[in-house]
């Protein structure tokens, strides 16, 4: 397949336009298991049809308690070889489940995402693939473009949106004006006409989760979350692109957020139902399936698309597509 000579740099697919952004979105993916690998082989499928640059990783890369060190076998286990047959880079952020010590993924232990960030830096990995360069960061593309169409920021949402961490350098207060310092320095200088935000934790959801400041149905569960989205993100980005909640969904855009839409991409090796699909205003959604969003910026027009995977054959198809021009 053509993409296998790509160089991990950056280097697009022939077909590619060059003015022409193509990503993949996957989010809650890292099980090890059948699910996570029938996902990948879609992708790989997909992504010898039409261009792939990279794909954002949006958090729960490694399941189910993150790892143990930047050399834990569940890189290779989680990472590494279900996506063997990618050859582009992932660009990740930070869920619950990397910092957590246990199971269930409460997020407290906020130090266990630093091996995550260590891992993009050991010399002797088996890709290049996994890039992390810190735990919330910006980068442009085309990848290394001089003229870049789209500004990313990849944002650290658990300090923030989680519980009270014991380490005191992850304590929301602090961690989050840490955080609004770095957005708000960062955004002046994104000048590409498109920007785009990602993170695990949504803003804005129907699936189990809901919406940020009433998680799970707890009244003030992630207001602190939902107070810097508010603050630095609505209205500046294009869209904020999550997971977390293990379904797809391209949601509008809402009064309290100005121009930014909302896509959440958490079905990449896990699935669960829609519980509340009025909750907010949708162009479409899915649960109770596996699946991704490929997008292509070209110009002034993004288009979505979200394919779905069956769990059992892998087959996969493109459930649905829509196009957003900019003003």
């Amino acid at each position: 397949m053509f993409f296998k000579a790509l160089a991990l740099g950056g280097f697009t697919a022939p077909f590619a336009l060059a003015e022409s952004v193509s990503f993949i979105a996957i989010g809650d993916m890292g099980t090890g298991g059948d699910k996570q690998y029938k996902v990948a082989s879609a992708i790989e499928d997909l992504c010898q049809q039409k261009a792939c640059d990279f794909a954002i990783g949006l958090g729960d890369n490694i399941y189910e308690a993150g790892v143990g060190s930047s050399r834990d076998d569940s890189f290779q286990s989680k990472f590494e070889q279900p996506y063997a047959g990618l050859a582009f880079p992932f660009f990740m952020s930070l869920g619950n489940h990397d910092n957590s010590h246990f199971a269930s993924g409460g997020g407290l232990d906020n130090f266990k995402g630093e091996y995550q960030v260590a891992y993009h830096y050991r010399d002797d990995r088996s890709s290049d693939k996994w890039r992390m360069p810190n735990r919330f960061y910006h980068f442009t593309a085309p990848l290394k473009s001089k003229q870049p169409l789209v500004d990313f920021l990849a944002l650290d949402s658990n300090p923030i949106a989680g519980g009270l961490d014991w380490d005191y350098q992850y304590w929301r207060k602090p961690y989050t004006a840490k955080h609004k310092d770095w957005i708000k320095s960062t955004l002046p200088n994104a000048k590409a006409p498109w920007k785009i935000a990602f993170a695990h934790h949504p803003l804005r959801s129907n699936g189990r989760h809901g919406n940020a400041g009433f998680y799970d149905g707890l009244a003030g569960s992630g207001k602190d979350w939902q107070k810097l989205i508010k603050e630095t993100i609505c209205d500046n980005v294009d869209v904020l692109i999550t997971g977390h909640d293990h379904d797809l969904q391209w949601l509008k855009p809402n009064s309290d957020c100005g121009k930014t839409f909302f896509i959440v991409s958490g079905a990449g090796g896990k699935t669960r139902s829609l519980t509340n699909p009025d909750r907010n205003p949708a162009w479409w959604q899915v649960g109770d399936s596996l699946g991704f969003f490929r997008i292509q910026i070209e110009g002034d027009q993004f288009t979505g698309e979200a394919y779905v995977v069956d769990a059992e054959s892998g087959q996969w198809e493109l459930a649905y597509s829509n196009t957003i021009s900019k003003p």
